[in-house]
């Protein structure tokens, strides 16, 4: 049974995709949100009562100690999913989690529980198309799931001092979700590119999903220390998101599958572009390894059974709430 009384909490990431929506779904049950803001001026959209902000990133020490004072609960959501380099993903993610979980050591040692969002990415792909459980041992193939498995080895670390709980999203589409609006565009204009000759299956999770097991996670009473997938129980192909989103658009398009060598180069290019420019692209060698795997599947079961989370948005209502969204916004 949920935990009513924890109604103090905190949010890191508040301004992102996922942290955005997890706070709009905290407000929307009358709970009070303390979000930590690194930028204060993409914090306008939640300057709402119920929200105290708090200027500050995982860096600053002082800040954290400020933000975690007086919670119940912490949603830690925030990340870095771009960076130029490994180091970049470790000092943001790992050594970011690890002064966050100090900070709330040093003010807030009777946390009721410390929720932590990582991904699927810190598991790894999948095998021969079978879905990972949480008993596999980790295998991440990119810089950005190194750092999100050992930020979740810097939770672990806590795990006696109060109660912590893992979760690993699948890939994550819904609003406010800039990295998937470029395909999108692109079926607008009537093409899907995708990489790689061979037809991918994925694991999908709505990020208002994704928010309820948050929230499912922060109150039911499981064991310190466990880690749960996050996903739709179906398989997905990018076909089947392609036809999706153009029901939503009412357009035709053509899908066309590049070769792997195409997005190998691409990624080099985005790397180059990086070390010249300093500008981070959203495709680089790093993102082109793990688009061009054949599987990114997941087994949820585990999160049903002892967090009773079950998805509630199947495909088509969450890719026709997503266009409606960008287009609402002026993206599309």
């Amino acid at each position: 049974m949920l935990n009513i009384s924890a109604r103090r909490v905190l949010v890191t990431g508040a301004t992102g995709f996922v942290g955005g929506n997890l706070v709009e779904m905290l407000l929307k049950r009358g709970w009070s949100v303390t979000c930590l803001i690194r930028n204060s001026g993409k914090a306008q959209p939640i300057r709402k009562p119920g929200i105290r902000l708090v200027a500050g990133d995982l860096s600053n020490p002082a800040a954290l100690r400020d933000a975690a004072r007086g919670v119940d609960t912490v949603f830690h959501v925030a990340g870095v999913i771009k960076a130029a380099n490994r180091r970049q993903f470790i000092e943001a993610n790992q050594y970011g989690t690890r002064r966050l979980l100090e900070a709330v050591a040093e003010v807030n040692p009777g946390l009721n529980r410390f929720v932590y969002v990582s991904s699927l990415s810190a598991a790894g792909p999948s095998k021969n198309g079978n879905m990972l459980d949480e008993n596999e041992k980790p295998n991440p193939i990119s810089w950005y799931g190194e750092s999100k498995l050992k930020s979740e080895e810097e939770v672990l670390k806590f795990s006696n001092a109060w109660p912590v709980t893992i979760l690993r999203p699948s890939a994550v589409y819904g609003p406010r979700d800039m990295e998937t609006l470029l395909i999108f565009r692109m079926i607008k204009r009537g093409w899907m590119f995708t990489p790689g000759t061979i037809s991918r299956r994925f694991s999908l999770i709505h990020v208002d999903d994704l928010s309820e097991a948050c929230i499912k996670a922060s109150g039911i009473n499981t064991s310190s220390g466990e880690i749960f997938f996050i996903s739709r129980p179906e398989i997905y192909r990018w076909e089947d998101v392609g036809e999706a989103i153009a029901q939503a658009l009412k357009k035709r398009y053509i899908h066309i599958s590049l070769p792997r060598w195409t997005a190998l180069a691409a990624g080099i290019a985005g790397d180059l572009w990086t070390h010249a420019t300093g500008m981070i692209t959203t495709i680089n060698s790093q993102k082109a390894k793990e688009l061009l795997q054949p599987f990114w599947l997941c087994d949820s079961s585990k999160a049903s059974i002892r967090l009773e989370f079950s998805p509630a948005i199947e495909l088509k209502k969450g890719i026709q709430e997503t266009a409606d969204w960008y287009i609402e916004k002026g993206y599309l």
